[in-house]
């Protein structure tokens, strides 16, 4: 079998593997470029079931890669959408306090803002809602985020798609990775071979099956939560996102709303255990060795509640009907009386979550190990597409130069 050369591989066409392609190409024009995907498209799964909001970087610790690369990468997105004339609303982000404990965690919260770079605000309850009528500020109190934005998540990565290709590099579909032999750089697919002087795993939700063929050793696990969000029915309006201001002891956002280019409205995510990492609906996508494996490991996990599992997972399977997300965002948003929900089934994700075997906890940072030629990049978790500008400049400058 004849052997096709490259100077770089890319595993993965999602966001983050077609701005990696993208950059490579703009810093290293003459360098071959070739990004390999199992599905006929670059947004089947999280890129283009992703919300489309650009995250400003408030949530996490200083000192985490997902502050590093969410902020710089933010504003290099931003950026790219306005230069090729993409839909973007620049509408802002309202964080309210929704309890004691959040109320708690509001100094907090400003604090991580100021050592993150992001412009952020204390408002009164009036201030807030003079900006978005329909909020509920319980407390009196919140912040405002300026810079929050949403964007079509599918135009995105499809301009980017358009963009890697006008510049040469090769973006290959319908082709699973079948084989993967790090030390010296060959990628086996049913219908050839490549060899990659640096090979880059950026398969989402595939990651630690990829990490697998190439045998790393790993202490992680594969644990996936399916997130749906719900859609208001009628001409319900928002013209600022709304979010709770979170628990930081949890690994999720907890409910808000996010909105599209249409003006529709929409309030979520539930966060379940999935027992497939494709299962979007019913059973679909399933199979049976994987469906035991995470069943079993969901069990065993909040059997003795491991990283306050069993709790969060009791929270939300009271998300999963209406009356659920009626009243979790009750305590963010007004004005819903009769306001019928339905399930948004073009916004249904899974995360593609790894758990931390020998430490016992979800692991809440994006992970990057390096293993001879081969550079993986696991746990690509929110806010992953906003950071893959600034990660794909973290990863070309650390293991590429």
């Amino acid at each position: 079998m004849s052997i096709a050369e490259k100077d770089l591989i890319i595993i993965g066409g999602g966001i983050v593997g077609l701005v990696l392609a993208y950059k490579m190409k703009i810093k290293f024009p003459q360098k071959t470029v070739l990004v390999i995907e199992k599905e006929n498209n670059s947004v089947s799964h999280g890129t283009g079931r992703n919300s489309g909001v650009i995250h400003s970087g408030i949530y996490y610790p200083p000192e985490t890669l997902r502050a590093k690369y969410c902020v710089s990468g933010a504003k290099q997105l931003k950026e790219y959408v306005k230069s090729r004339s993409l839909w973007i609303d620049q509408c802002g982000k309202i964080l309210l306090p929704t309890s004691e404990k959040s109320l708690e965690s509001l100094p907090l919260l400003m604090e991580r803002a100021k050592n993150n770079g992001v412009e952020a605000h204390v408002l009164s309850g009036d201030q807030l809602c003079a900006m978005e009528p329909n909020c509920n500020p319980i407390f009196d109190i919140g912040i405002h985020v300026p810079f929050t934005s949403v964007v079509d998540p599918k135009e995105v990565a499809n301009s980017i798609l358009d963009d890697v290709i006008k510049l040469g590099g090769e973006v290959l579909y319908n082709n699973e990775v079948t084989e993967v032999d790090s030390l010296n750089g060959y990628v086996q697919t049913p219908f050839m071979r490549y060899r990659g002087e640096v090979i880059i795993n950026a398969a989402g939700l595939y990651a630690d099956k990829i990490a697998g063929l190439s045998g790393i050793p790993s202490c992680y696990s594969f644990l996936p939560f399916k997130g749906k969000y719900w859609r208001f029915e009628s001409k319900y309006k928002m013209q600022k996102l709304v979010y709770p201001i979170p628990n930081l002891d949890l690994p999720f956002l907890g409910v808000h709303t996010v909105h599209n280019r249409q003006g529709r409205v929409y309030v979520g995510p539930s966060s379940t255990p999935v027992f497939g990492r494709e299962n979007y609906s019913g059973w679909s996508g399933l199979e049976i060795k994987e469906f035991m494996s995470l069943t079993f490991s969901f069990f065993k996990k909040m059997l003795f509640n491991v990283n306050g599992l069993r709790d969060l997972a009791f929270r939300e399977l009271g998300l999963l009907l209406p009356g659920g997300i009626y009243r979790e965002s009750s305590s963010l948003i007004k004005n819903t009386n009769g306001v019928k929900l339905s399930i948004a089934s073009e916004k249904v994700g899974i995360r593609s979550q790894i758990f931390d075997d020998q430490k016992d906890y979800l692991v809440s940072d994006f992970v990057i190990k390096r293993q001879e030629r081969v550079v993986h990049i696991l746990n690509a978790i929110s806010p992953a597409f906003t950071a893959s500008f600034g990660l794909a400049d973290m990863i070309l400058d650390e293991y590429l130069d």
